[in-house]
């Protein structure tokens, strides 16, 4: 049986996939020198909303913040950018 943050890291995972292929919309926008930056707090406001679905799906109190930070936020953000250059260069596409 996996354990709280290993599900916890699966769930910021699938999410990330999903922020991830929705970055490139945002970094293709046509916003000029700012479309990367608009990127990267287009990823944080996503991992902002991973966590708080996480914390509805295992309870609030389950995880602490560093567990959070540590299982979830790496895996989201590992995941985003990685679809975000794989969607980026052609190769998936929504």
């Amino acid at each position: 049986m996996i354990d709280l943050e290993g599900k916890s890291a699966i769930v910021h995972a699938i999410g990330g996939v999903l922020f991830g292929l929705l970055a490139n919309y945002i970094y293709s926008a046509g916003l000029g020198m700012a479309s990367g930056m608009a990127t990267l707090l287009f990823l944080f406001i996503g991992l902002i909303i991973m966590g708080h679905i996480s914390a509805m799906i295992f309870g609030r109190n389950s995880l602490s913040q560093k567990q959070w930070l540590g299982t979830g936020g790496t895996s989201y953000f590992f995941t985003a950018i990685v679809f975000w250059i794989i969607s980026f260069n052609g190769v998936v596409g929504i």
